[in-house]
């Protein structure tokens, strides 16, 4: 008999000899969620927990398979399920912002990405967390906090060219917009200031036209 390449296999094999270990039924989950199976995976995990009884982290996964096949209802009961009982994990909160984001609730989730950064004890070293916050930030009056956002996701990760994109057209539309001429001429050299950026050879034309109509 030959050897099975499969994960699925050996996922399988450990969950028979430990049928009631959540760690397995985690993983095996999240295998068929990555095989873009996520109908196949609700099935599995909801059969587990019906089985051996609630836990958090298989109710996240659960949450992110209903988040798969668009069911927002079923995602949202889940990781409530979750949060309810790890009100404070990382992982479940950012379940709960992708749920809230896919919904179209932009104000539930940026608070949940706040509150990611509130609790982490070094909220510095996550620079997408900045990216999301800022990707969730479109009208006029939120423009300068925008920046703001995006400004700190650089400093955290300074060779990311769709953060450095992102942040000089930011500056672009607000310069554009007409603002008074006083915080103008702070935004122009702030602007000025990225076009030294040495990655900025990795932007588009279009983005190197738009900074070059502004600050020469």
């Amino acid at each position: 008999m030959g050897i099975s390449l499969n994960p699925g296999h050996y996922l399988l094999q450990a969950r028979s000899l430990e049928p009631d270990n959540p760690k397995f039924a985690y993983l095996h989950g999240e295998y068929l969620i990555k095989e873009k199976k996520p109908t196949k995976a609700i099935d599995y995990i909801e059969s587990f927990l019906s089985e051996f009884g609630p836990d958090a982290n298989l109710q996240n996964l659960l949450a992110l398979a209903y988040l798969n096949l668009e069911n927002i209802e079923k995602a949202e009961e889940s990781i409530g399920n979750a949060l309810s009982k790890l009100p404070r994990s990382k992982d479940f909160l950012h379940t709960a912002f992708l749920i809230k984001k896919a919904k179209g609730d932009k104000i539930s989730a940026f608070h949940f990405l706040e509150r990611i950064v509130r609790m982490d004890d070094q909220p510095f070293q996550s620079f997408d967390i900045f990216w999301e916050m800022a990707q969730l930030l479109n009208s006029k009056t939120e423009i300068k906090k925008k920046i703001n956002l995006l400004e700190i996701s650089l400093s955290l990760n300074h060779k990311n060219t769709h953060v450095l994109e992102e942040l000089i057209l930011t500056y672009c539309e607000i310069i554009e917009t007409g603002i008074p001429k006083s915080e103008k001429a702070q935004f122009v050299k702030d602007l000025y200031r990225l076009k030294n950026n040495p990655m900025l050879p990795s932007l588009t034309p279009l983005t190197h036209k738009r900074l070059t109509l502004i600050v020469g």
